[in-house]
């Protein structure tokens, strides 16, 4: 069997539309041919390689004009944690802009939302749903921890002395505006819902999930980007969590920590407060696959019990 002839670099490995292949000069035959796939009307893709989702968003919106991708589609753009069963969606989700039908198209999951200005926003040169929008939608879809954690991420920002600044996608505000003025979505019980319960400063899903599981555990609010102190005012530690008034910092330590360097550095850590009367609890990965968050969150309200003494267990314990 003949091998199909080579295609222009630009083009080699990677899905393209029949637009860009007319402008490449390649003849309308060559798309037709066994190396390639149709994945939806107009685009054609390499058997065996992988698209990252950026181009085929990018591809996918010129072709649907006046279309913004949406829901878990933007999310991921955004780069914001998702449930295994939405990062495992191979739909790419758009709605059109200012109403009107659904976009149609194999490949594309299409929705119908009323969108105002300041719902989008242009990510790389692909037309996106803003971050607090995406946000909003996503509550259709998430469960509350979920929705949450990805709160969470959308509004975190850090300018801790160590590390590069973290600056928030958008703000709190920015969340509680869009829910405000957008009443009448799906998913607008549970955003209400879970937007009482984000905040800033909290770097990871599980960080969050802990953090939750300790409100159901009755624990005081724990407070966020607090600095532990030395005796002169210097900088000890950055907790994940802080309870100043107890001296208890809760730090979860995920994969990343089980490296040798930085399995160095969290000890460091913690020798360091301990000196100056703090105590640390270290959830990891593996305490949550055997005693889950609220497991976790019982060992931090042992170590809050026994900072505070009698005085505090029945108060914590409540």
């Amino acid at each position: 069997m003949r091998q199909p002839s080579a295609l222009p670099d630009h083009l080699a490995g990677r899905s393209f539309t029949q637009a860009q292949q007319v402008q490449a000069g390649v003849p309308a035959g060559r798309a037709w041919r066994s190396d390639l796939r149709v994945t939806s009307r107009g685009v054609r893709v390499p058997w065996g390689e992988g698209q990252p989702l950026r181009h085929t968003c990018t591809l996918l919106s010129a072709l649907t004009p006046g279309a913004v991708c949406c829901l878990a589609t933007a999310a991921q753009l955004w780069g914001c944690p998702l449930s295994l069963e939405l990062q495992d969606d191979l739909k790419i989700h758009l709605s059109m802009v200012g109403g009107g039908t659904r976009p149609v198209r194999k490949g594309v999951a299409g929705h119908r939302l009323s969108l105002r200005p300041q719902d989008m926003a242009m990510l790389d040169g692909v037309p996106v749903t803003s971050p607090a929008r995406t946000w909003l939608d996503l509550a259709s879809v998430l469960g509350l921890e979920d929705l949450v954690a990805a709160g969470d991420y959308f509004i975190c920002s850090q300018a801790r002395s160590f590390g590069p600044r973290k600056e928030a996608f958008c703000s709190l505000e920015d969340l509680r505006e869009q829910v405000q003025s957008t009443p009448g979505v799906r998913g607008i019980r549970a955003a209400r819902q879970a937007l009482e319960l984000c905040r800033v400063g909290a770097d990871s899903p599980p960080e969050t999930r802990l953090r939750l599981a300790m409100r159901r555990a009755g624990l005081p609010e724990p407070a966020l980007s607090y600095v532990v102190l030395d005796r002169t005012g210097g900088e000890l530690a950055w907790p994940d969590m802080a309870f100043p008034k107890f001296k208890v910092a809760v730090n979860y330590d995920g994969h990343h920590h089980l490296e040798a360097r930085q399995r160095e550095s969290d000890i460091r850590r913690d020798e360091s407060i301990a000196a100056v009367g703090w105590h640390s609890v270290t959830p990891t990965a593996g305490h949550v696959r055997t005693w889950g968050f609220d497991g976790c969150a019982h060992r931090v309200l042992d170590a809050l019990v026994r900072a505070g003494g009698r005085s505090e267990r029945r108060h914590l314990s409540a």
